[in-house]
């Protein structure tokens, strides 16, 4: 019995329709002393999972930059009275008052 080569998964076809949680293969450069202190945090099994939560992380961050420069465009920037009020507001929180 001979065996068969197995199969390459098919990756969806670009417009396709998919699952936020199908994964597409990419290749990406990294500096070696990103990928060792990835690794010595993961382990190699894991590395893609940590590349993928941080890229995850970083677009949400770059979404809430996009908000407020949008909102300061239409706004304007927040006055520094405000700016200290919601200081003094954030250090009175129950937030602060648990640590």
């Amino acid at each position: 019995m001979t065996s068969r080569p197995k199969k390459k998964p098919k990756l969806p076809t670009e417009g396709a329709p998919v699952s936020p949680d199908t994964t597409v293969r990419k290749t990406v450069t990294l500096r070696r002393s990103t990928v060792a202190r990835v690794e010595a945090r993961t382990g190699s099994r894991d590395f893609s999972a940590y590349v993928d939560g941080a890229v995850a992380r970083q677009l949400a961050m770059d979404d809430i930059q996009d908000a407020l420069d949008e909102a300061t465009g239409r706004l304007g920037p927040v006055s520094d009275e405000a700016m200290a009020e919601a200081v003094r507001a954030w250090g009175e929180s129950e937030h602060w008052r648990s640590a």
